[in-house]
């Protein structure tokens, strides 16, 4: 009788659990999260189409040799770039997102950072060129890329971010589209040019029209960050060097983060051939653009991560279980969709690139162990621990630079592909590391992480 009796609360309990989650369904309202979100999602979905017209048609003209040292040259301005501002305008994002009424003096040393870093980077970055490049790539291919990425490319994000900081996901979805119209006129025209240049000459002229295009989205992303912020140009120098003290972890953070998924082009190009770095780069840029919602996704919740890092890591921590299963679904639906058809790569960048095929099979299944990471290291940053995510990601490109000197000139690409795989779940388990020896609570500037 009483197991009767247990079976029927059992059911009952149930019925009203059904309803309630009913009711629920049927009141939802989107809330800001998702409409960020979508407003994310939607200018990162253009520009993920813009991109993979662009990335079709460069990689076409240019061939799989010369588009493999275009990636090597990219990566490399890029990894530097993230040092531009020394993560000032990170501080910036985070100040604003908790405080409005601060955002004229952060903005003030956003610029000062930007414009104190752009010259000390660039030498640096032609040094390395030099010594981390293969000598077949052109010195104005490395000079015009070198501008675009780590002078222009970092104020586009310092506008992008100033929107981000004030919640206006909508502005930051079209900055985040900003750069593609111009770079698909620029790919329209170096498409043009394969019926009166020769191959060769076909990268430096990419070379150009990238940077114009850069320059293009800059002075676009400006004029609409001064009219509808109410700001001007003007640097703010005092109070500089403690921005710095608080963001540099976030830059390199981010260029540690940018190293590690790319340092493997670099080396490919320098220790094996810019053919196999075009094919290896070809796949990991597709593997890139199908997961764009995933990064619109971390862009959005940005600002709701470092609004809860006031309460504590728990509650980021709590907070980032409720929202990571949403784009965990994504990545496992889009590794198997992308599996399947990888065979279809050389009908669209041509039969150069079929090596391609079977390296994003390989890879095709990184972001199943990259998300969660992120995750880990966006509550780890967002609570004040920004030493402990900085150090995450160091400890991840100072374990895949050692493991792609090792296997790479035994295996090639499959040994960058091996590399990769060791590194990311070395970073995974650090992360929970950090975990166990956290408190839980935040962690202010002042103190020691």
């Amino acid at each position: 009788m009483e197991g009767g009796n247990s079976s029927r609360f059992s059911l009952a309990s149930l019925a009203i659990h059904i309803r309630l989650a009913i009711s629920l369904m049927l009141d939802y309202r989107p809330g800001r999260l998702f409409k960020g979100t979508l407003a994310m999602t939607a200018g990162m979905t253009a520009r993920i189409f813009g991109q993979a017209v662009v990335f079709l048609l460069v990689a076409r003209t240019l061939g799989v040799g010369a588009y493999g040292a275009y990636a090597a040259v990219l990566a490399l301005a890029m990894t530097i770039g993230n040092f531009n501002g020394l993560g000032v305008s990170v501080v910036m994002l985070k100040d604003t997102a908790r405080d409005a009424t601060v955002f004229q003096e952060c903005w003030g040393r956003a610029l000062a950072a930007w414009l104190l870093t752009s010259p000390i980077l660039l030498v640096l970055y032609g040094a390395l060129a030099v010594s981390v490049l293969p000598e077949r790539i052109e010195g104005s291919v490395v000079l015009f890329v070198g501008l675009a990425e780590i002078v222009v490319a970092p104020f586009v994000l310092l506008t992008l971010r100033a929107f981000q900081g004030h919640g206006c996901i909508g502005r930051a979805a079209r900055l985040a589209f900003a750069p593609i119209m111009p770079r698909l006129l620029a790919a329209g025209m170096l498409l043009l040019s394969a019926f009166y240049i020769s191959k060769p000459s076909r990268l430096v002229l990419w070379a150009i029209l990238y940077l114009l295009a850069a320059v293009a989205s800059a002075i676009y992303s400006l004029r609409l960050t001064c009219r509808d912020l109410k700001i001007g140009l003007e640097p703010k120098w005092d109070g500089l060097m403690h921005n710095i003290s608080e963001g540099w972890a976030f830059s390199l953070g981010g260029a540690s983060d940018k190293l590690y998924a790319d340092l493997d082009k670099i080396m490919l190009s320098k220790m094996s051939t810019l053919e196999t770095a075009g094919a290896y780069a070809g796949a990991y840029r597709v593997i890139d653009m199908v997961h764009v919602p995933v990064f619109a996704f971390f862009s959005a919740v940005a600002p709701r991560f470092f609004d809860f890092g006031k309460e504590g890591m728990r509650s980021v921590f709590i907070y980032a279980l409720k929202v990571m299963p949403v784009p965990m679904l994504y990545v496992l639906v889009s590794c198997v969709v992308l599996f399947a058809s990888a065979s279809l790569l050389p009908v669209f960048l041509g039969p150069d690139f079929s090596a391609a095929v079977d390296v994003i099979r390989w890879l095709v299944w990184l972001p199943l162990l990259s998300v969660p990471r992120r995750f880990g290291q966006m509550t780890l940053s967002s609570s004040g621990w920004q030493r402990r995510s900085l150090a995450v990601l160091v400890f991840g490109a100072v374990l895949n630079l050692m493991a792609n000197l090792w296997a790479i000139p035994l295996w090639g690409w499959r040994g960058a592909v091996a590399a990769t795989y060791i590194a990311e779940m070395a970073m995974g388990v650090l992360v929970w590391v950090m975990f166990i020896f956290s408190d839980g609570t935040i962690r202010h500037p002042a103190n020691k992480a």
